[in-house]
């Protein structure tokens, strides 16, 4: 059978529009959740609206670079997968190496003329089953995982909880933009305009609560565009 003929099929899209419909569900369990947890903590629902508005204007910055891997993987994968693997993953390039080290068991490379019905699928299963963990635990240890914060809420001081919660987050963050501060280049250069952005949002648009929900985006696309045009 013509690879590019299955990749591409209607059967593709069908099986594809499952996941997507699975993390649509997910999507809306989870906006379900959060209202009622809103709701206890006597939260209004314009406060959360703000919330969701500013989050949805800062995940722009963030979804441009999965764009150039969405290129490649629809060169290698087809259309049907692709839509569905940038549907209910969190980095893409992790889907792009997945692929890639699934064809490597049967010694195939991905671009390779050597690229089969069967490589596909073993780039299927790959990535399938890299994905699967993720979203089990989401799915499954959401709700433990906010009991236990009650707990150690309970036995340990709340305002250190936050702390070391807010710690952690710094911590992930400064891990990810480690790599670009020891090569420098064009992400370390990003990684400063967009710092400097923040820092002057921040300070001239105190007053204007607008324009500081979606600052971190605008930081961010700032900076993504200024190491683009220098670099």
């Amino acid at each position: 059978m013509n690879l590019q003929t299955v990749m591409n099929s209607p059967g593709m899209w069908l099986a594809s529009s499952i996941m997507v419909l699975v993390v649509v569900g997910q999507s809306v369990l989870f906006l379900r959740e959060g209202f009622k947890a809103a709701d206890k903590l006597g939260m209004s629902r314009s406060i959360c609206v703000k919330g969701m508005r500013a989050a949805m204007i800062t995940a722009i910055g963030p979804s441009l670079a999965p764009v150039v891997i969405l290129l490649a993987l629809l060169a290698v994968l087809g259309g049907p997968t692709t839509w569905m693997r940038m549907n209910d993953i969190g980095a893409a390039r992790t889907e792009l190496a997945m692929s890639a080290l699934s064809t490597k068991v049967i010694g195939v490379e991905m671009r390779s003329a050597a690229f089969d019905l069967k490589a596909f699928s073993y780039a299927i299963w790959g990535m399938a089953m890299n994905n699967a963990g993720w979203m089990l635990v989401a799915l499954i240890f959401v709700k433990r995982m906010n009991s236990a914060i009650g707990k150690m809420n309970q036995k340990y001081n709340p305002a250190w909880v936050k702390l070391i919660m807010t710690g952690a987050a710094i911590g992930l963050f400064a891990s990810l933009w480690s790599p670009a501060l020891i090569q420098g280049g064009g992400q370390f250069f990003a990684g400063i305009v967009s710092f400097i952005s923040m820092l002057l949002i921040s300070k001239y648009a105190g007053n204007y609560p607008r324009l500081q929900e979606p600052a971190l985006g605008i930081a961010m696309l700032i900076g993504m565009f200024a190491a683009a045009y220098f670099f």
